[in-house]
């Protein structure tokens, strides 16, 4: 089945590849016709020096087209995979380096803290205009699955002003989920789980194999080896569940997704001095390293290309974007995790929300499974965030400066570390020196 599939921002390193990979994987999407945008070109000419060798590879005899033409990519689309980062790695330093001369240290700040404000902030402004032109544009009635951080601020901002449905979406769950299974030692094929909360926190609150409760299990393992990978074993993968939420699962009880560098930011614990950052062993700046890692490994794979050495092996990643592609298209029900707005999905989470929750897909698009309650000292912990998101989303929408101020004021790390008049003296700095991203702010 023929579907117009549009990558914007294709030239992503982590995502665009694996998911054109995803796609193909299914039978029925074989005649899906690609649409790759981005305005940076040398970025385009990489993916492109890719993608075709990989078409080549299976098979894939359609024409795909690579463009810095936004409005003329939409038209007629199916799925609309949305990739972009507004204001590129240079707005990410500045989002890091600006509070660390008060103090305030982060790890990621792509999604939380105040460096996930200003990319919010960034990227909610960009989306917002996304959607308007896809309504302009696309008889379709296009979808638009959202890999672009953070996923909840633009999940939010989006419902506010348009009806184009927009779909976070995330790997941390089923990546989080394969690393518990693998820690406790079950198949993961065995092990049932649920879980509910926002991006990057949400709490696995049910872990069992055969009806048996895996928690306990769980926490007396975690309790014994300690959150130092003190198994002994230097690939252990305990190292790879990390500290803070090893150290939250022995405080709290439940296991969050997301990896304990990222966590950090979204709770006030962990960051606050260079006594705790050094005490959890936190990376901070590793957006940075990320990226750069990242970019290193991607240049190496296209001069492979470019060397006639042709593409390593692919096969389908944990991605859900090309489940949801086929599902809708074939019908044929898969089950996911998404982000998407909180329509009493999560009982003691607010209505005005993005949660992150088990959905099920077909042809008629996501459709998220009710949760009900999450225990009360989770839905407190996802409920700070919430706030910070509200504020953001009005900030945009309504143009109003202030709710910038109170965001940050209320963010958990933010406010442990910077005092009243830090935060307000940071984010004139920071609004003032990204005008172009949000004009009028």
């Amino acid at each position: 089945m023929s579907q117009k599939i549009v990558f914007v921002g294709a030239g992503s390193y982590g995502f665009t590849f694996k998911l054109v990979v995803d796609i193909l994987s299914y039978e029925a999407l074989t005649e899906s016709e690609f649409v790759f945008m981005d305005i940076d070109h040398d970025r385009l000419a990489n993916l492109k020096t890719i993608v075709e060798a990989y078409f080549a590879k299976v098979g894939y005899k359609k024409t795909a087209v690579f463009t810095d033409q936004l409005e003329e990519s939409l038209k007629g689309a199916n799925f609309v995979i949305n990739l972009v980062k507004i204001g590129r790695l240079e707005m990410s330093q500045m989002d890091m380096d600006v509070p660390k001369k008060y103090g305030l240290q982060q790890t990621i700040g792509d999604t939380c803290g105040l460096g996930g404000v200003f990319r919010g902030l960034r990227t909610m402004e960009y989306l917002i205009q996304l959607c308007k032109l896809i309504e302009k544009v696309s008889a379709k009635n296009a979808i638009v699955l959202n890999y672009t951080n953070p996923q909840a601020m633009s999940v939010m901002a989006a419902s506010k002003v348009s009806n184009v449905p927009v779909i976070g979406l995330c790997h941390s769950v089923q990546g989080t989920s394969h690393m518990v299974a693998n820690y406790i030692g079950v198949p993961y094929s065995e092990m049932d789980f649920e879980g509910a909360g926002i991006n990057h926190m949400v709490w696995l609150t049910k872990l069992e194999r055969k009806g048996e409760d895996l928690y306990p299990r769980f926490r007396q393992l975690a309790k014994e080896r300690g959150i130092h990978n003190e198994s002994g074993k230097d690939d252990d993968i305990n190292a790879r569940l990390g500290t803070t939420r090893l150290d939250m699962l022995n405080r709290v009880g439940y296991m969050v997704t997301e990896s304990s560098d990222h966590f950090a930011e979204y709770v006030p614990y962990y960051l606050r001095t260079p006594e705790t950052t050094a005490q959890y062993r936190l990376k901070i700046d590793k957006y940075k390293s990320n990226i750069a890692r990242k970019e290193v490994g991607y240049q190496k794979l296209v001069e492979r290309v470019k060397r006639g050495e042709g593409l390593p092996d692919a096969k389908r990643s944990q991605e859900y974007g090309s489940m949801i592609i086929n599902s809708m298209v074939t019908d044929e029900a898969c089950k996911i995790y998404a982000n998407v707005m909180n329509t009493k999905i999560v009982t003691n989470l607010p209505e005005f929300s993005c949660v992150e929750v088990a959905s099920l897909v077909d042809r008629n698009g996501v459709h998220a499974c009710h949760f009900g309650e999450l225990p009360t000292h989770l839905a407190a912990l996802c409920t700070q965030s919430i706030h910070v998101h509200q504020l953001a989303v009005e900030a945009i929408v309504n143009r109003k400066r202030e709710s910038v101020y109170w965001a940050l004021m209320l963010d958990p790390l933010t406010h442990s570390v910077l005092t009243l008049d830090q935060i307000k003296e940071v984010a004139d700095t920071l609004l003032d020196a990204q005008q172009q991203f949000f004009p009028g702010l």
